[in-house]
């Protein structure tokens, strides 16, 4: 498949309303057209642009991101996570993770999510739990713009099969957008990487993405202004909330161990927090001192 890089162009706000959404395993980010260039988003109310992707259904208000994460020790079984790695996948193909409070039920072939609700015991599929996401991100950002938009581009991992893609583009449509773009994610990385850099004619690029579930390997070649995928592979359980799992596990086995604290049901997200927290500090942590 062949890709052209875009052309920058200095165009009125007035006259680009498109979104661009990065639907993330752990995090989503936005970015929209303002007049001094192309600007993310504060999706959270505290100015944070990275949204946590958790949804929780405790209230009739469908609640989003960091507020959800705070309250997981309260509302464990009403908040739902990780749905990019349940989107589009058959029942039968979904691996568990232990940290889910939430059910995987089965619906014929297809998979729903069993939480607790304001309304009780609730199924939802998983379009459902990322058009809230979508839906909040498109909120976010016509807040800022002071209009209605309806067209946005989303990402996707390279190894989306096509099932996949058409549950993020209906997730896409229940979140009420309606013009909608979907561009794997190490296309768009090499955009980005591109944007104010020359382009490398007739040559090859080797992209590594390791996002937050899952990991894409992408091989392209570059003809002109032209972007052909010509090789691609990866894996869809490992990323970023892999690696939280495993440090859990080990400071889970530490407290136990050494102090002889078993963590309770309702601390668990609290180390899971607290895992993330250090997984972030040991990335930025200079190794020279």
């Amino acid at each position: 498949m062949q890709y052209h890089f875009p052309k920058i162009k200095n165009i009125d706000n007035g006259f680009l309303d498109a979104v661009g959404i990065d639907l993330g395993t752990t995090r989503c980010c936005a970015a929209v057209k303002r007049k001094n260039g192309i600007e993310s988003i504060a999706l959270e109310n505290t100015g944070n642009r990275l949204l946590p992707s958790y949804v929780s259904f405790d209230e009739k208000h469908v609640k989003c991101g960091e507020i959800v994460i705070n309250r997981m020790h309260f509302y464990a079984k009403s908040s739902v996570f990780d749905s990019k790695r349940i989107i589009g996948k058959l029942y039968k193909s979904i691996d568990a993770d232990k940290s889910w409070q939430f059910s995987i039920t089965h619906y014929f072939n297809r998979a729903k999510i069993g939480i607790i609700s304001s309304d009780g015991e609730t199924y939802k599929f998983p379009e459902e739990i990322s058009a809230a996401l979508l839906k909040h991100v498109k909120i976010k950002c016509e807040e800022i713009q002071g209009k209605e938009l309806n067209e946005t581009v989303i990402t996707v991992p390279a190894m989306f099969d096509e099932i996949q893609n058409e549950a993020t583009y209906a997730a896409a449509l229940l979140a009420g957008w309606k013009e909608i773009h979907l561009l794997p994610e190490p296309v768009a990385a090499a955009f980005a990487y591109f944007i104010d850099k020359p382009i490398p004619s007739n040559s090859k690029l080797f992209l590594f993405d390791l996002g937050g579930g899952t990991l894409d390997i992408c091989i392209f070649k570059i003809t002109g202004e032209k972007l052909e995928i010509i090789g691609r592979s990866g894996d869809p359980y490992l990323g970023g909330r892999d690696f939280d799992n495993i440090l859990i596990e080990y400071f889970r086995e530490q407290l136990l161990s050494k102090y002889g604290v078993t963590v309770a049901e309702n601390k668990k997200y609290k180390l899971m927090k607290e895992c993330q927290e250090i997984k972030h500090n040991l990335s930025l942590r200079d190794d020279d001192k």
